[in-house]
Formats: C-alpha cells, sequence, structure tokens
C-alpha cells in the first residue's frame, strides 16, 4: 500500500511518488473544472433570457430601486383581520407563575369592586366590539403565554391611590419597542379614549414603561417583541368620578379602546365607513 493507500501487487510496475505539488493540483482541479461549467451556464442563461428579466436583474446595479415580482408598486390593501390581545390586568392573578408571584396578591380596589373585575367586564365589552368588526380578538389573563405574538397587545388596568381626588388615564408602550409602533398607537389610544371618556390624560409612569409583560429580558412569560404593545391605566378605582366610567359605565371606556383599534389598524372591510 503506497502512500496514497492503493495496495500494489508483487507484479505491478513501481508507482512513481506523488509530490505535494500534485496532491494540491488534486484538489483543485475539480473546483475549477466547476466553476468553468458555471460561468458557462450563466452566460448561457443571460443569452437566453427575456429583455423584461435583464432590465430587472440590472435596476439595483444602476442604483434604482430593483422590481420585486410578485410584489404591489403601491400601497398594501387592509387584511381582512387582525388579532388583537386585551389582557385584563390582575385577572386571574392567583395562577400566575412563581416569576410572577408578586402578582397574586396586588391590584387596586374601589367602589366595591377588585381592579380584575373591572378590567375583565372592558377586556370584554371592547372585544365584542372589535369580533362584530371582524378582528380576531383574545381576552389575556394576567400570566401572558411565553412569546405571544398578536398585531396588537393592549394591557388593561385600573389605578388606585390614597386621595380620592387623583383622577384620569395614562398610557404607555414598551420602554424598549423593537417594533417602533407602540408610541404611535399610544397617542392614537389618548386621542380616542380622553374624546369618548372625558377622563383627563395623565403622564405615564416609569414604571408602565417596563411592564413585566413587556420585559422579555427578565421573564419568560411575556410578549414576543415583535407584537406592538401598550398598558393603559383607564382611570382610578379610587376615584367616586372616575367609578363613574370604570364600574357604571364601562362600555363608554370599551368603546374608546375599540374606536383606536380600528383607527390605527383598519379592515378592509371597514375602509369605506365613516361612522366609526
Amino acid at each position: 500500500m503506497d502512500d496514497r493507500g492503493v495496495e500494489i501487487s508483487a507484479q505491478a510496475a513501481p508507482v512513481t511518488p506523488v509530490t505535494p505539488v500534485e496532491r494540491r493540483l488534486w484538489r483543485i482541479a475539480p473546483v475549477q473544472a466547476l466553476l468553468a461549467s458555471a460561468s458557462f451556464c450563466v452566460v448561457l442563461a443571460l443569452a437566453v433570457a427575456p429583455a423584461s428579466l435583464l432590465a430587472q436583474a440590472t435596476n439595483g446595479a444602476s442604483g434604482t430601486d430593483p422590481v420585486v415580482v410578485g410584489a404591489s408598486n403601491g400601497a398594501d390593501p387592509a387584511p381582512a383581520s387582525y388579532r388583537i390581545a386585551l389582557q385584563a390586568g390582575h385577572w386571574q392573578s392567583y395562577e400566575a407563575p412563581d416569576e410572577l408571584a408578586r402578582l397574586r396578591s396586588n391590584g387596586t380596589r374601589g367602589g366595591g369592586m377588585e381592579e380584575w373585575e373591572v378590567t375583565l367586564r372592558i377586556a370584554r365589552l371592547a372585544a365584542e366590539r372589535l369580533e362584530a368588526l371582524g378582528y380576531e380578538v383574545e381576552v389575556l389573563p394576567a400570566t401572558v403565554p411565553p412569546g405571544y405574538r398578536a398585531d396588537l397587545f393592549i394591557a388593561i388596568h385600573a389605578d388606585g391611590f390614597h386621595s380620592p381626588a387623583a383622577s384620569g388615564f395614562s398610557i404607555s408602550p414598551p420602554r424598549r419597542d423593537a417594533t417602533g409602533q407602540g408610541a404611535a398607537f399610544a397617542e392614537v389610544l389618548a386621542g380616542e379614549y380622553r374624546e369618548v371618556t372625558g377622563l383627563r390624560h395623565r403622564q405615564a409612569t416609569r414604571r408602565m414603561a417596563g411592564y413585566y409583560a413587556f420585559n422579555n429580558r427578565r421573564y419568560r412569560h411575556t410578549i414576543d417583541p415583535s407584537t406592538p404593545a401598550v398598558i393603559l391605566e383607564a382611570g382610578f378605582l379610587t376615584s367616586p368620578s372616575d367609578q363613574d366610567l370604570l364600574i357604571r359605565d364601562p362600555d363608554r371606556a370599551a368603546r374608546g379602546i375599540s374606536q383606536a383599534v380600528v383607527r390605527f389598524l383598519p379592515l378592509a372591510v371597514l375602509a369605506d365607513r365613516d361612522d366609526l
């Protein structure tokens, strides 16, 4: 057996030793042949290709935007539906995992109602409105499924304070918003909610921007970073004036939320309607 692993019989002619240079040539030759055939195929393809395809292929090199086959050059049409997630703050918080154990015993109360009761009513009323318009809506509890995805996520909460004079609502997108859409929707929601409810728009707190459902760096049970999101403190449950909305007229709060969704993510079937 020679240095290439070839067995030689006793009668075989002697084999000339192979130099290191020849070894390298054996490795390179097949590659060179492959490249030569590939170059020939490219030249042949260009020779028989229609002029329209050649123009598309060279647009990028000439500095103009390339034409993508199958893409629309106009504005994208509104989709048939969107998936909207409405989280009812503190609902089923007793089921929170250990990483969110603090949720099991917090939440405000007022007017004879717990926060989760108020947020769940508002979330369900808003869901009914949106579903009637063609949206796909899911009402979520306090614990968000890990990596949850939707076209829009709205966490609905109610504020509380030791003084009944505190009143109004506040909204915040995530502190780290990978979508770049959270702040834009927060602005739309603030306008619609203020107009419908008549409540004062308060400045959001830093804690709102760090809401646990946004913080996938620290927790598992959070939304996926690709999901646009906001948290809404819908009013003060400890305020007698805000209780008129939150407890006695929750559908008005739900209408403010649903109208903001329709403005921000309009459906194709709603394009010609001006009564929303």
